[in-house]
């Protein structure tokens, strides 16, 4: 106790927060140490059960906060996630001036708004990371500006009762990772995020907006035209280099097929699929990432149209487009294989189309002994086989692995 504080919060800047905390038992001059080192992680932990625990954590973090005059914390994390009141986290998150040299930022919460982004992100001059998850955005434009951020991730629902944002805009020049899930905005007047390299994306549609973008005649869908937009978003991140999306996204860049924009550094593509989404907008996309070297399907299954194109083998069209065939794309990769002969037949069409294709690698998880996560039985042994064919008869190197759930490695068949 007789050591400097300098001291004090250096030794316990090797402890978590909760640790920490517990140390503040040891003497009286220890109380408060733990809220003065660089790195405060707080976490709710679920323990809302009780009314007297929910106030209990809230005082905590508001005395914790209190005590960060002079701090020269950097990074603040904290996670609560249901219970507390709104405007108790709208003064959290408005951190700013007791935290002037704060590089990152976590808020993880079911409840917080978003307009709160717009008033507080100034008050962080040197903020680097941000991320929140969050309720809502309001009912007005919002624009996420910052001169300093560099990693942004941002999770919410729309606005009220799931309904679309109406308008959003993001002016962060040097940011470089962009993760960002919400449903679609009905605008994106201003996108300025031309120095992003790796970008995650979900925009989401509800299943009205879905059904609707799957009629024959939806150009004329004032619904949809409120929702095309999406391109300018996605304009905003063209240069970047890595790029993850969810068949949502797929879903919206649908609508916007002829405003898509040409990703002339994109070297790895990435796409989520579900089973009642459609690859509408696969083809296109294929088209503008003219220097794609690795595309990652984690999935194969997808909602079939005729709007799959060339994309889907089991459109059976003679002229189905060339997205495939142009696209120079050299490592398949195919995540959560189930093992299925739908699967085989997209892997084969997938084998005759990139001609450029060099190596494809297949995973699929192994759930004990019994490989029961396969639907069919006693498919790994077929799949061996038929894969060791279509290294013979195609001209790259194609590798089936499978991850044990004993050992939770990935071993080649």
């Amino acid at each position: 106790s007789s050591l400097p504080d300098e001291v004090l919060c250096h030794i316990l800047s090797f402890l978590t927060t909760k640790e920490a905390a517990l140390a503040s038992v040891v003497s009286k001059r220890w109380r408060n140490q733990f809220a003065l080192v660089p790195n405060l992680d707080i976490d709710e932990e679920g323990k809302r059960e009780r009314e007297e625990i929910l106030l209990s954590f809230m005082d905590f973090v508001d005395n914790v906060l209190a005590l960060q005059a002079d701090s020269p914390i950097k990074k603040f994390s904290l996670k609560c996630k249901t219970g507390v009141h709104p405007r108790r986290l709208d003064a959290w998150a408005r951190l700013g001036p007791v935290l002037p040299m704060l590089k990152t930022l976590i808020i993880d919460s079911a409840w917080i708004r978003c307009d709160t982004i717009e008033t507080f992100l100034p008050t962080f001059p040197v903020l680097e990371e941000l991320s929140m998850s969050i309720n809502e955005w309001p009912d007005w434009d919002e624009t996420v500006t910052s001169a300093s951020l560099r990693k942004l991730s941002i999770f919410t629902i729309g606005c009220e009762n799931f309904s679309n944002p109406k308008s959003i805009s993001f002016d962060i020049p040097s940011l470089v990772y962009f993760e960002y899930y919400d449903m679609v905005a009905e605008d994106y007047p201003k996108v300025n995020l031309t120095s992003v390299v790796e970008a995650r994306i979900s925009l989401l549609l509800d299943q009205d907006q879905i059904k609707r973008g799957r009629a024959p005649n939806n150009d004329e869908d004032d619904v949809l035209l409120r929702l095309r937009n999406g391109w300018k978003l996605m304009s905003g991140i063209r240069n970047v280099q890595k790029l993850y999306i969810s068949l949502d996204t797929l879903q919206v860049l649908s609508l916007c097929c002829k405003s898509m924009p040409v990703f002339n550094n994109l070297k790895l593509l990435s796409v989520k699929t579900a089973e009642n989404e459609g690859w509408e907008g696969m083809p296109v996309l294929l088209r503008n990432c003219p220097h794609l070297e690795t595309l990652v399907f984690e999935g194969l299954r997808h909602f079939v149209t005729n709007k799959c194109g060339d994309a889907c083998d089991y459109v059976s069209r003679e002229e189905k487009g060339r997205s495939l065939v142009s696209c120079p794309v050299k490592k398949l990769q195919i995540k959560g294989f189930r093992g299925t002969i739908r699967e085989l037949e997209m892997i084969k069409h997938f084998l005759y189309s990139f001609r450029c294709l060099e190596k494809v690698e297949i995973y699929a998880e192994e759930k004990g002994r019994t490989r029961t996560d396969l639907e069919v039985p006693g498919m790994f042994e077929l799949i061996a086989r038929m894969l060791r064919l279509y290294n013979e008869f195609y001209s790259c190197d194609v590798q089936f692995l499978v991850r044990s759930s004993l050992d939770k490695k990935w071993t080649a068949q």
